[in-house]
This record gives structure tokens, C-alpha cells and sequence, in this order.
């Protein structure tokens, strides 16, 4: 008898020993996965929006990012037994015991040093201002949060800007009827100076060839290693009836249907009609503070001082952008962070400043993220 309880009670620990190492790594990858990429995600927006607030008050912005995470689970299986005499007749009594814990250990580290400050403060590469045109809906937008000048016409970031914000409404209209859009188109561009004829034989045509390049003859009999490259364009519908207002703004050619986008060498409108936009960029830092007016203050904190004062001359962001401030916790889901013993939040019902804020994250993650020391976190989970 006291042979087969023992097996009895091994056969049973065995058995929720495999079943538990079984089901624990698949199980453990689904639901820890979703649920520390919603934790980093809720993190890094109200991250983002407590330095928006903290621009309000002119306090500097501190980036934590989280980058790496590793869950320790333990597992434990195992059984207990009562055994006894009722009434002159051995009695047992087999319980499970299964024992479960899981204890994360999440590394910050603070984003500074001098690559990090000059993510901040660097204007924001042109480039990626074009990939985010073509692909995000809402050109207005990130006009007004990324640029500082088109052709001329000044965007600034601590002061009204209605001749700009008319014009990115403009394109917002062009942008709705499929009458202008950004993207890119390759160009050829030579690659090293004049080669002599005698210097280009058939194997560097080949080697050329291979690496997509090829060899094209001056008129002086010589050679130029030619490639292609990857040039911001933008192109207008010109039949719309807006375009031609814009082109007129903008001082550009009116007889063609695409215009370079470039880097601005100068802030003055071009003095002859241009086949070119020259655009000046904003710094994240710049965007950062542009947003920070649409931050509402409590009272107390407007007419103390603590808090910049918006001023008559302030941007408008009435349209684009607003932060809500209570004494309490919000009720209504959203992004909320408390600051100064207030919670400052954006409610999941404001769709306006949602599509503004998600561009200015979308900002914030293709350029800090370039740097290899702040990229995304590393998620270490045991499944077995």
C-alpha cells in the first residue's frame, strides 16, 4: 500500500512538473511580450509630454529611457501528503503545490552627453521631414511643428506666424485633393572629377556596372564615374485652383509641375521665380517649446509668474495642439502626467492634438533613436 501511494504522489508531480515547463515559455512570450511593449510605450509618451510641460515653466527637459528589461520568473511544482489512521485504517490526503513569481529588472538610463544635446538642438534633417510628408496624412502639421522657413516665409516658434500658418493650411487643401505630394526622386550626380579615356578599360566599365554606377564621356574626350542619388521633391497639381496662390506665395516657377526641396541657404524669399523650396528646419528643442503654448497653466501659476507667460504675441495652437491641466486625476483615458501637484493631460477624445502629438514623437524617435546608445530596449525573458 505504501508503494503505490508513492508512486502515485510522483506520477502526479511529474506530471504538473512537464505540464508547467511546457506551457510556461509559450505562455510567458505572449503575455509578457504585449504587456511590457504597452508599459514602454504608456512610459515614453507621458515621458514626452512631462517635457512639454516642463518647457512651460522653462524647466529643462530629461529623457530616461528604458533599455533593457529582464523578466525572472521561477517556477516551482511539487505535492504534499497527510497521512493518518481513522479509525484503525490508514487515510491519505495528496495536495498540489504550485508556486509562481516573477520579478523584472528594468535598466534606465538617462539620455545625455554631448550626441544627445545635439539631437536636441540640431536642425531637424530635411530628409526625414520628406519621409514623414509622404507617409503621415496631415502636411499642416509638420509644417507648422518642423519648419522654421519656406522660401522666405518665417515660422517662428515663440511668436505668431499667420503668413505661414495660412500657407500650411493652403497645402493641407492641395494635400486633401490629391493635388501635391513629397517624395523622392533619384537624380545622377558624378562621382569623382575627369578621368582620362585612356584610364577606363573594360573591366572598370564592368566594375562599375556591378556596383550601379556607370562611366560617362565629356566633351573633352574624358570620363565621369556617374551614381544616382535620392533628391526631396514635391509636386503641385497646377490646375488647382489654389496652387497657382501658392506658387505666387512661394515665388516659384509657375509653367512647371515639380520643384527640389532644399536646404535654405538664406531666409529671403527668392528674388527671381525659383524651380526650387528652400526650407530651414526647426531643432527638436524648438518643436518641443512650440508645443509648450498649447500647455494650459492653473491660474495661480499664470498670475505668480511661475509659468511663462503665453503673452499677446504667442502662437495660436488653438487649432493644432492643447494640454489640459486639473487639480486631480483625470478620469477620462488619455495621456496624463502630474507636475507641480497638477495633472496636465490630453484626453483620448482629442483627436486634434493626438495627430499632433504622435508627429512630434514620430520626430523624436527617428532622431534620438539614431544614436546606437539610445536605442529601443532589449526585452531578456527565461522560457524555460
Amino acid at each position: 500500500m505504501k508503494q503505490r501511494w508513492v508512486k502515485n504522489v510522483t506520477a502526479l508531480g511529474v506530471a504538473l512538473l512537464a505540464s508547467g515547463c511546457t506551457s510556461l515559455g509559450p505562455n510567458k512570450l505572449q503575455d509578457s511580450h504585449l504587456a511590457y511593449n504597452k508599459a514602454v510605450q504608456k512610459a515614453i509618451m507621458e515621458e514626452d509630454l512631462l517635457n512639454i510641460v516642463r518647457l512651460r515653466y522653462l524647466d529643462m527637459p530629461v529623457s530616461l529611457s528604458v533599455s533593457s528589461i529582464a523578466a525572472q520568473t521561477t517556477f516551482t511544482v511539487g505535492t504534499r501528503g497527510e497521512f493518518g489512521l481513522v479509525e484503525g485504517e490508514s487515510s491519505a490526503n495528496i495536495l498540489p503545490n504550485i508556486s509562481y513569481s516573477d520579478r523584472p529588472t528594468i535598466t534606465f538610463t538617462p539620455a545625455q552627453g554631448q550626441q544627445f544635446l545635439e539631437s536636441l538642438a540640431q536642425p531637424i534633417p530635411l530628409e526625414t521631414l520628406v519621409r514623414l510628408a509622404a507617409t503621415h496624412s496631415g502636411v499642416d502639421v509638420l509644417l507648422r511643428l518642423g519648419v522654421a522657413s519656406i522660401n522666405g516665409i518665417t515660422n517662428r516658434f515663440n511668436i505668431a506666424s499667420t503668413e505661414f500658418d495660412r500657407l500650411a493650411a493652403d497645402m493641407r487643401d492641395l494635400e486633401i485633393h490629391n493635388a501635391a505630394r513629397a517624395g523622392f526622386l533619384d537624380r545622377p550626380v558624378a562621382l569623382s572629377e575627369p578621368i582620362p579615356a585612356d584610364s577606363v578599360d573594360a573591366d572598370a566599365v564592368l566594375e562599375a556596372a556591378r556596383d550601379g554606377r556607370s562611366f560617362q564621356q565629356q566633351r573633352d574626350g574624358s570620363y565621369r564615374l556617374m551614381g544616382t542619388k535620392s533628391v526631396p521633391f514635391v509636386w503641385v497639381d497646377p490646375t488647382h485652383p489654389a496652387a497657382q496662390k501658392i506658387l505666387e506665395q512661394l515665388h516659384l516657377q509657375a509653367d512647371l509641375a515639380s520643384y527640389e526641396i532644399k536646404h535654405a541657404q538664406q531666409i529671403e524669399p527668392p528674388k527671381e521665380p525659383s524651380d526650387a523650396l528652400a526650407i530651414s528646419t526647426r531643432s527638436l528643442l524648438q518643436v518641443a517649446a512650440y508645443l509648450s503654448y498649447g500647455v494650459e497653466v492653473p491660474e495661480a501659476h499664470g498670475s505668480s509668474g511661475v509659468a511663462r507667460p503665453a503673452g499677446a504675441e504667442a502662437p495660436d495652437l488653438s487649432d493644432l495642439f492643447r494640454v489640459r491641466v486639473t487639480s486631480k486625476r483625470p478620469e477620462e483615458p488619455g495621456v496624463a502626467v502630474e507636475y507641480r501637484d497638477h495633472w496636465f493631460f490630453i484626453p483620448d477624445s482629442d483627436h486634434v492634438s493626438k495627430r499632433t502629438f504622435g508627429l512630434m514623437q514620430a520626430l523624436f524617435l527617428s532622431l534620438i533613436l539614431e544614436d546606437p546608445g539610445q536605442g529601443a530596449p532589449v526585452l531578456t525573458l527565461p522560457l524555460n
